[in-house]
């Protein structure tokens, strides 16, 4: 992501209008190599919390030709008992002809700015390593220094190892031969526990419950900083038409636990399935015996996946563990994964000395916990 300034064409960077849809929908298709208007609709237009289409397009100013796009995704974020507005900020867009002329340091600048004196309080990004790596340069300008950047882990069961191409391209196409060694075989061995807690029963249900989820998180606050689970964001987070959801309830004596939302991603070669989301995000003992069964149930529901997945630190390393899931930063996978980081920082045109919110301090990358209910938005 190169930002060298070029002066062969000027450009202007404006907020989204609906006679934009095709050409940022041609504009996917050109860098990303998918054009899916439904789930365009979902994730920027039939969002509930922001009256707008949080997209930045950068067009040339000879012709109004749009050239590359930024575009934002609101979500409602709990930090204490406070709740904010956050826009997660994804798919960086610029036209393979307009590229090297500094399109994505102005579309960056100009969200920052045209967020900073509105609702929106936290710019959340899920960046790869390039994007991250454009953002540094950006760093004093955009004050980045009084936010957070750390990575979080993500654990995977491996049950295919040749479907490890899918998260690390040529890099994990290079190591599947090593893959295939006596040792790493034993290394990523499959294991399947044994609940610990007989009498914890799992049932499962097509889609998400929205209610019965959000009522489950409100009965178990968590302090750290996460999405605002309420029975609104359940409905809309999970009618993401790229993915496939399902809901495991797990209930003692017919009361509900815990529960697990799992997804399965549309589209792809392999089949990859996400424990998207936990409901509640903390508890006690009795949460933990209950993400035990969620987890055995998972795995014994998707023995034919390839890949089984879980993001973050929602969910104890001990019990996932114990069902075979293994650190992306650890032994073999660490050389076949990417790593996953998250960039927050305020949206403000105030100086900020200290970054808090709900009396929570937001610059401790120790205070955020998220899950891939967070992650597949980014």
């Amino acid at each position: 992501m190169d930002d060298e300034d070029d002066e062969r064409e000027s450009y202007r960077v404006r907020q989204y209008e609906p006679t934009d849809r095709e050409a940022v929908l041609s504009l996917y298709e050109t860098v990303f190599d998918r054009t899916d208007p439904n789930w365009f609709d979902w994730r920027y237009v039939e969002n509930p919390y922001l009256d707008e289409t949080p997209v930045a397009v950068a067009e040339t100013e000879s012709d109004g030709e749009i050239v590359g796009a930024r575009p934002s995704v609101p979500i409602p974020l709990r930090a204490g008992d406070e709740r904010v507005l956050a826009v997660v900020q994804v798919d960086p867009m610029v036209d393979p002809d307009h590229r090297r002329r500094g399109l994505f340091s102005k579309m960056v600048t100009h969200v920052y700015d045209h967020y900073a004196t509105r609702e929106p309080q936290v710019s959340i990004g899920f960046p790869n390593e390039a994007v991250l790596g454009a953002l540094d340069k950006l760093g004093e300008r955009l004050s980045l220094h009084r936010g957070v950047t750390r990575e979080f882990p993500v654990y995977y069961r491996v049950q295919n190892p040749t479907a490890l191409a899918s998260l690390g391209g040529e890099r994990a196409g290079k190591t599947l031969g090593k893959l295939a060694t006596a040792a790493t075989r034993g290394y990523l061995s499959l294991r399947t526990g044994t609940p610990a807690d007989a009498d914890v029963s799992v049932r499962r249900e097509t889609g998400v419950p929205a209610e019965e989820l959000a009522g489950l998180v409100a009965a178990s606050p968590l302090s750290h900083v996460h999405a605002d689970r309420d029975a609104e964001f359940y409905a809309w987070r999970y009618a993401n038409p790229r993915f496939e959801y399902e809901t495991l309830l797990a209930e003692r004596r017919g009361s509900p636990v815990a529960a697990f939302v799992v997804g399965t991603q549309l589209g792809l070669d392999s089949a990859v399935v996400h424990v998207t989301d936990v409901a509640p995000l903390t508890g006690g003992e009795a949460w933990v015996d209950a993400v035990d069964a969620l987890l055995a149930r998972v795995v014994a529901d998707n023995e034919d996946a390839d890949l089984l997945s879980v993001f973050g630190e929602a969910l104890p390393e001990r019990l996932l563990g114990k069902y075979g899931f293994t650190r992306n930063d650890e032994g073999p996978l660490s050389r076949v994964t990417s790593p996953n980081y998250l960039v927050a920082r305020p949206l403000t045109d105030e100086s900020v000395d200290e970054w808090t919110v709900g009396g929570r301090r937001l610059s401790d990358g120790e205070r955020w916990r998220f899950t891939f209910c967070e992650r597949e938005i980014g």
